[in-house]
């Protein structure tokens, strides 16, 4: 009874700090015990495998792991290869994405964040600030990042339901089609936003506000005024996101580098999350000089597989410039994201391209599979 009791309590002394010790110290202490006639040999054999598995358990449910800095930060990224059969293009794979993202605390409530691209022919840098908290309702950022305008813009690429943004983000929040070139969403400036608790809810009202350069990726203004924008997102109900945002500034165009034009948008949006639920949606209007420019989407999810495979359906409508007829682009999206593990899933997506103008023989199916840690 004393050997039982004896090898109980030597396995539990073993088993907390030999999850977190080095193999060779577990050696150790589990050579010594056969040593001193405490365990056999057999049993030493045995409690290496138990604690193996225990190992390798706590380290599949460990979220974070240590870097060598001399600051405790976050190294995260991610990769994302895609396949298009596109009518448009040659059928390709290529590597969309990978990016690299560092973050930490500095410690009075400061933070920094860097991330970069190094996807395609040369790196890009897409993130870089520094940040002040002084509680949950206020942080202040400067430097270059996201602007507050689009609940789609602001997900990240390794988040989005779909394979490619909306037509109407693309072309009016600083993305592929807009005037100013594309810069992934981002500027240069200073931010102030955060939660509100209203009618004794926490948590009620998230805000942001903040001036920016109005020329995109690491550029500087090309006039003295800055451009401004706010968004504002009120919580009604559990699940239920309202809310709405504006940009005014000016601007010059990619193309044409000498030419400024004032560059205005306002746009709604909604998002609704009930257990395998999703549905969501956007309105954006905007002025690019005088050319007038509007669209929407609406996107419906289901996870027909709890946490594992979800079923997607999307509407998307441009319209370049309002003042003209015929010119509006519909695209339908269909497919469904499979997720194999917290780390990687796969996107699949099928986009019929409808044009009230001439039709174009543009349709698009997409595959892509994203790795994130």
């Amino acid at each position: 009874m004393k050997r039982i009791l004896f090898l109980c309590v030597a396995l539990t002394l073993l088993v907390a700090p030999c999850l977190m010790a080095g193999v060779s110290e577990t050696d150790a202490l589990i050579e010594l015990l056969v040593n001193k006639g405490i365990i056999t040999a057999e049993e030493a054999a045995s409690l290496r495998a138990e604690l193996a598995v225990q190992k390798q358990e706590e380290r599949e449910k460990q979220k974070e792991f240590e870097v060598a800095a001399s600051k405790p930060l976050q190294l995260s990224g991610y990769a994302q290869v895609r396949y298009r059969d596109d009518e448009t293009i040659n059928d390709t794979f290529d590597v969309r994405r990978a990016r690299l993202d560092l973050r930490g605390a500095l410690g009075g409530g400061f933070d920094y964040r860097l991330q970069g691209d190094f996807a395609g022919s040369s790196a890009k840098l897409l993130d870089a600030t520094a940040g002040w908290r002084l509680n949950g309702a206020l942080k202040v950022t400067a430097g270059q990042f996201k602007i507050p305008f689009s609940q789609e813009n602001l997900i990240s690429s390794n988040k989005l339901e779909t394979v490619n943004r909306s037509q109407v983000v693309e072309a009016l929040v600083a993305r592929g089609k807009d005037v100013i070139g594309n810069q992934n969403g981002r500027d240069v400036g200073v931010m102030a936003g955060g939660s509100l608790a209203v009618l004794k809810r926490e948590g009620f009202l998230d805000y942001a506000i903040g001036v920016f350069n109005g020329s995109g990726i690491n550029t500087s203004d090309t006039n003295e005024k800055k451009d401004a924008v706010g968004r504002l997102v009120v919580h009604p109900l559990k699940g239920l996101s309202v809310g709405g945002a504006f940009y005014a500034g000016r601007s010059t165009i990619a193309s044409a580098p000498t030419l400024e034009q004032f560059r205005q948008r306002v746009g709604g949006e909604l998002a609704y999350v009930n257990g395998p639920l999703l549905l969501k949606g956007e309105f954006i209007h905007g002025f690019d000089g005088r050319v007038e420019k509007q669209g929407w989407y609406a996107l419906g999810g289901y996870f027909i597989v709890p946490q594992e495979f979800q079923a997607i359906v999307k509407v998307d409508r441009f319209d370049p410039d309002a003042r003209r007829t015929r010119n509006e682009t519909v695209v339908t999206t269909a497919g469904f994201n499979w997720f194999f593990n917290r780390w990687s899933f796969l996107q699949v997506n099928y986009e019929r391209k409808d044009e009230t103008g001439e039709e174009l023989s543009n349709n698009a199916l997409t595959g892509q599979l994203t790795v994130q840690f």
